[in-house]
């Protein structure tokens, strides 16, 4: 019974909804409102990480005679794992900053006298990086240090130049103070498979971004590399030495630390200190890696005027093997020189090259020893024109030739011979940057020269023929930041 109440009370009701709307037809004068029917919009886009993206939709109002430029707002929205807005424009014809991802991009646009917002159909952005692979320059523009990149894209034939790639890849990191460093190498992390680009300058400190992203948190600051907090949160080095990816050396303000990662042995103390010794020594800004855990890294006592060989193993160093002094024998304990540029090149089966200059004398000679510590070359530099002057040096891995720039004069310098030769005349410009990079596959023997010439930097990689051949340019990459450090990202 009561089942049968209960239809006929819903069949009641459904009548008298019925002849409510029946009854009140034409009691209601409807007006129809501005719509839009907006085109010019495509279903899928592509575009590198950092590159312009423009779109120019046409809103095709129904009632609106374009009397009111401001009655519309707009509102574009990226959703892939986050949701960005990207623009508020009409049109988008902006520098898009995202991660390299598919995005299900959202266009809404709000009639402003009508309260009414339009959704158009959703389209996809594919974010491919342009972050790949390439060079990773760092420098000053504008007074301020920026990280630029000449990117290589597979398939691509010409490198693209991103100025100022942090902000074009949307990273959180933002440099301050002076540009310093830049690095590119298997990173000392827990990880095997682990990767690292390290950014330093002067305000930042060394901060580790992520090798695909350029993404970066305050915990990716090598200092918390570090065993039990060792250095501050903002803690910067000059330059970094990694001989194998498991084996970084780092330097900063006279100081040397290591981190051995087979040994899990982290950042800590000072690596700088003689194992007869208490006081760690004061260390010349160079450091020849050597060959690691093959061959010992050498180091350089400042103060005492002497090399040192470093202990990967044990964190400390001993003093050279003892050699009697002679005009083609360097006492190793006793040099009374500074040291002026020390590195180590794959030039005849990994050679260590230092330029030293006779505190006595004013002289400048060039040391060359071998992994196992030896000896193979100790003579006056001769012949080489303002070679007092000089502020950049590279060893050739081929030829071992000396590079050295003053100025805008770049010259050669063959051991052999004893003299040296003009290679480039680059006039007003300043040679800002002088290298041979290892770790850049195919471009490993080539030199590397950045340049400025008080607007732009550029840089430039040469072909160094044998026998004092003259330079071959290979690639050039002008509209770059004052180049002040250079690293590989290889794949």
């Amino acid at each position: 019974m009561l089942k049968k109440i209960q239809i006929q009370i819903a069949l009641i009701l459904v009548l008298t909804l019925v002849y409510g709307c029946v009854s009140d037809e034409g009691n209601y004068n409807y007006t129809a409102i501005n719509e839009l029917n907006v085109t010019g919009i495509e279903e899928n886009y592509t575009i590198y990480t950092g590159e312009h993206l423009k779109i120019t939709p046409s809103l095709n109002p129904t009632k609106d005679n374009g009397s009111d430029p401001n009655r519309y707002s707009f509102e574009w929205i990226a959703v892939s794992s986050v949701k960005n807005t990207i623009s508020t424009k009409k049109d988008i014809d902006d520098l898009i900053k995202l991660p390299p991802a598919k995005y299900t991009i959202y266009y809404f646009v709000k009639d402003l006298v009508t309260g009414v917002t339009w959704q158009q159909k959703p389209f996809i952005l594919n974010v491919v990086s342009a972050i790949y692979e390439g060079w990773l320059v760092i420098g000053e523009a504008d007074g301020k240090p920026r990280l630029d990149m000449v990117s290589i894209i597979p398939g691509i034939a010409q490198p693209r130049i991103i100025n100022d790639v942090l902000d074009a890849a949307g990273s959180a990191l933002k440099l301050g103070g002076k540009a310093v460093d830049v690095e590119c190498f298997g990173t000392p992390l827990s990880t095997s498979t682990a990767y690292g680009i390290y950014v330093t300058s002067t305000e930042t400190g060394t901060a580790r971004i992520d090798p695909d992203s350029f993404g970066w948190v305050q915990s990716q600051n090598i200092a918390y590399e570090t065993i039990g907090g060792s250095f501050d949160t903002n803690f910067g080095v000059d330059f970094m030495k990694s001989n194998s990816p498991g084996e970084n050396i780092i330097y900063s303000k006279g100081n040397i630390y290591s981190y051995y990662r087979a040994g899990q042995v982290k950042y800590g103390l000072p690596q700088n200190i003689l194992d007869s010794e208490t006081k760690p020594f004061y260390a010349a800004p160079f450091i020849a890696e050597n060959q690691g855990a093959f061959g010992p890294p050498v180091f350089y006592d400042k103060d005492a005027r002497r090399f040192v060989r470093y202990n990967l193993y044990q964190g400390n160093c001993s003093i050279m093997p003892p050699v009697t002094g002679s005009p083609t024998v360097l006492d190793w304990n006793n040099t009374n020189c500074d040291l002026v540029f020390m590195t180590t090149s794959s030039f005849n089966n990994y050679e260590n090259f230092a330029v030293l200059k006779n505190i006595a004398t004013g002289k400048f000679y060039l040391l060359r020893f071998n992994k196992a510590l030896a000896q193979t070359y100790y003579k006056e530099i001769l012949n080489a024109p303002d070679f007092d002057k000089a502020v950049k040096f590279a060893v050739s891995p081929d030829s071992g030739y000396l590079f050295y720039s003053v100025g805008g004069k770049l010259y050669e310098y063959d051991n052999g011979t004893q003299s040296a030769k003009l290679m480039l005349d680059k006039g007003a410009e300043e040679i800002t940057y002088l290298d041979f990079n290892s770790r850049s596959k195919t471009f490993a023997k080539k030199l590397i020269v950045g340049s400025y010439n008080g607007t732009a930097g550029k840089l430039e990689l040469f072909v160094v023929p044998p026998v004092n051949g003259d330079l071959v340019l290979e690639n050039t990459y002008p509209g770059l930041c004052k180049i002040v450090d250079v690293a590989y990202r290889p794949r």
